[in-house]
């Protein structure tokens, strides 16, 4: 029934276009541009007039196709996600073999009910990242025989369903970005990675201590998928039959072939989740040596697995004997090797094992001796300063090795990274120059390790922890003959022997080298870490008098700094508000000779004279307080003289007018006031408004801040007096001075008794 109601439509471009036609319901349509012109440039466009068909509501597949005369360079250019406005209902996309070069990313965004898309055999070299954001039903996507280089991050993300993958004939190479583009599709069963060059099926980590991930992870359950993934898979079957004959959709399929790959494990094949049936090709590859699982299940006849490897020049040597051993063979029908004495090649199928491997396996190190007894591969090294390569028990058939290191001159053992080293289950590393032992030299399934007659003075925690007191897998740990330190600080090596002496069989030999005649199982712990009774004294005495000592010069040390600098210890301990309790103002300010110092215009004084400093030097207690006009000296520089009179005044009254903003000097004497404040980190200001402001244009930056971040008297006020008072410095029974100050050898204030004194002498 699939080929039923299939239309095929052939347009010219060469010739007039044709009114709009009618085609009624089809499943199928399939859409041939074609043009007879014997020369077509490369830039020529080639556009689909969609727009004469009218919408298919029943439409299922689509093949858009590109023909010319031979040799003719036709290519489907310039699509978009108009062109597919009237054909929102199709499944099934074909694009294949149109020279397309770039892709726009929202092309597909309104066929949201594609389960496959075919865009084979184009020259695309790169993928927007959203261009499948709208296929979340997409089970078959075919970018076999393009130019891709690499996968866009998260080109995947929103096709979960995605079943069958064909990437084969690109330039891949990069193994890490398939992997992390692989990682949302859960039900992928089938993946074309074939004709690229890609030299590992493992991902490249650079983080310490991250294991190699697998290239994918085949998770998918035939079973257990839902009814709208089971919909899709049966209408793709029905629409290939030929693909899918035999029921075997729910078989993995993976085609590594004509990479650059040079090993490969069946390692993969139990941490990738790849169960039977499968059908993996490694054809055309550069794999020289094959390695097996510890356990790798055996094939049935319900399974029937197969691994295509023709074409790889695999060599015929011990790393291959497991396949005798775990009866593999049939994996690997027709698979010829290598001779590696007589470079014949032979069918596996006609060697016998021990024409694959000697009883010495290969990779066996110069220095060392190799050898196969009972279920282990022994490896004895003699003469070996270090080890960089060991051979693997699975190439002789085995699960674990044997290494015995002994007797020769080691400082430090290899790092469980070191290959065939973390094969190793019994270890014998005595009789050399090791001074100390990190888990990271050791492999994770040791079962026995010998340490003696080395130079190990302890053991760190860690290994204790991990080892004894975490592990039962280490059975036994030979310690004698180390010339142990015993202290406080090996207290928890004296606990975990005494715990796990039945593990240590060498226990009761382990002695002290400080104390010849005890062990470390007979070491009595309060001896090790008790002091004579008279050196606790003597220590305890000593710190008592360098402490006391300590403490007293430090004592004077403040005392001094105190009485040095008693006053500004004490503006700044008053202006951090610390212990402002103790600290009256007076005893900051009391070198200071005024009480306030009074800034106004010339044109204010009659209102500063006879109404300000009335009330102010004749309340109780009277406040001192400084005037330009009887307090400056005649003819002395007037900004030095409002230095002065700031500095030396506990406040700055600012009568603010009209007049004081328009005066020069008067809002220099602001600025400077202002500047001490800050510099002291306290309220020196008291601001009066006097009368109104008409031009408040004319304030200053700085004044007009000053105004918008604090409050201020105001003459009008009915409280005023009160406010103002307040604000002043609170003294208590201070009496006035009517002498006359002399300040830096210049005379500021005069009494005015004296002032009346040389009036009457004037007059």
């Amino acid at each position: 029934m699939y080929k039923l109601n299939k239309v095929t439509l052939v347009y010219n471009i060469d010739l007039a276009p044709e009114p709009e036609m009618y085609i009624g319901d089809v499943l199928h349509l399939q859409l041939i541009i074609k043009s007879n012109r014997k020369e077509i440039r490369e830039a020529d466009i080639i556009s689909i007039h969609t727009d004469k068909f009218p919408k298919l509501n029943q439409l299922e597949t689509l093949t858009l196709n590109v023909q010319g005369l031979r040799n003719q360079y036709l290519s489907l250019q310039n699509l978009t996600q108009t062109y597919f406005k009237n054909f929102t209902t199709i499944r099934h996309l074909d694009l294949a073999g149109n020279n397309m070069r770039m892709l726009d990313t929202n092309i597909f965004a309104g066929l949201t009910q594609l389960n496959s898309l075919n865009l084979s055999r184009n020259e695309i070299w790169e993928l927007p990242e959203g261009l499948f954001a709208y296929q979340r039903q997409l089970l078959i996507l075919d970018l076999s025989h393009n130019s891709l280089t690499h996968l866009p991050s998260h080109v995947f993300d929103h096709t979960p369903w995605l079943w069958q993958l064909k990437l084969g004939g690109n330039q891949l190479h990069d193994t890490t970005n398939i992997m992390e583009n692989l990682k949302p599709l859960h039900y992928l069963h089938r993946l074309d990675v074939s004709q690229n060059q890609l030299q590992t099926i493992w991902s490249t980590e650079t983080a310490v201590n991250r294991k190699p991930r697998l290239l994918t992870n085949f998770l998918y359950s035939y079973k257990g998928m839902t009814l709208a993934l089971a919909d899709g898979l049966n209408y793709i079957s029905k629409l290939q039959p030929e693909n899918y004959e035999g029921g075997k959709i729910n078989s993995t399929v993976i085609n590594l072939s004509g990479n650059r790959l040079r090993e490969f494990t069946l390692d993969w094949l139990e941490a990738a989740n790849i169960s039977c049936p499968f059908k993996i090709n490694l054809e055309h590859n550069l794999i020289e040596n094959i390695f097996s699982l510890q356990h790798f299940f055996s094939a049935t006849a319900d399974c029937a697995p197969e691994i295509k490897m023709t074409g790889n020049p695999i060599v015929c040597d011990c790393k291959l004997a497991w396949v005798y051993s775990e009866n593999c063979r049939s994996l690997f029908n027709g698979l010829q090797c290598i001779q590696t004495s007589t470079k014949l090649v032979k069918d596996l199928a006609q060697l016998e094992r021990k024409e694959l491997c000697t009883l010495e396996p290969v990779m066996c190190p110069s220095e060392c001796n190799c050898y196969t007894q009972f279920e282990f591969l022994h490896i004895t090294c003699n003469g070996a300063q270090h080890i960089e390569q060991l051979p693997r028990p699975e190439q002789v058939g085995l699960k674990s090795s044997v290494l015995d290191i002994s007797n020769n001159n080691f400082i430090a053992l290899p790092l469980n990274t070191t290959f065939g080293y973390g094969n190793v289950s019994q270890l014998n590393a005595s009789s050399n120059k090791i001074t100390s032992i990190n888990i990271s030299q050791l492999p994770t399934n040791l079962t026995v390790l010998d340490l003696r007659n080395n130079r190990l003075k302890s053991l760190n925690d860690e290994f204790l922890r991990t080892y004894l007191n975490e592990s039962t897998k280490l059975q036994f740990l030979y310690l004698s003959e180390n010339p142990w330190f015993c202290n406080c600080s090996t207290l928890h090596l004296l606990h975990t022997i005494r715990t796990h002496r039945r593990r240590i069989p060498d226990a009761d030999q382990l002695l002290c080298v400080n104390q010849p005649n005890d062990t470390l199982l007979i070491a009595n712990v309060r001896e090790l870490c008790s002091i004579p009774a008279t050196v606790e004294y003597n220590q305890y005495l000593i710190a008592t008098l360098i402490s006391l000592g300590l403490t007293v010069i430090i004592l004077l040390c403040i005392i001094a700094f105190f009485y040095k600098y008693k006053l500004e210890v004490k503006v700044w301990l008053y202006n951090h508000n610390i212990l402002r309790s103790c600290i009256r103002e007076c005893e900051l300010d009391k070198h200071k000779t005024f009480d306030a110092f009074i800034s106004y215009a010339h044109q204010d004084a009659d209102f500063v004279n006879h109404t300000l400093l009335p009330q102010l030097e004749q309340c109780e207690p009277p406040f001192r307080v400084c005037t330009h006009e009887r307090n400056w000296l005649a003819g002395a520089y007037i900004p030095e003289q409002i230095i002065e009179s700031v500095e030396q005044s506990r406040r700055t009254i600012i009568v603010l007018s009209q007049h004081f903003i328009e005066s020069d000097w008067a809002r220099m004497e602001f600025r400077t006031a202002h500047q001490c404040s800050l510099n002291e980190g306290r309220a020196r200001i008291i601001m009066i408004k006097y009368g109104e402001i008409s031009k408040s244009e004319l304030l200053d930056r700085e004044l007009k801040a000053y105004l918008d971040m604090n409050t201020y008297l105001d003459w009008q006020d009915v409280r005023f007096w009160d406010k103002l008072r307040y604000a002043m410095p609170h003294k208590v029974g201070v009496e006035r001075s009517s002498d006359m100050l002399k300040t830096n050898g210049r005379m500021y204030v005069m009494g005015q008794v004296e002032m009346d004194r040389l009036r009457d002498e004037i007059v």
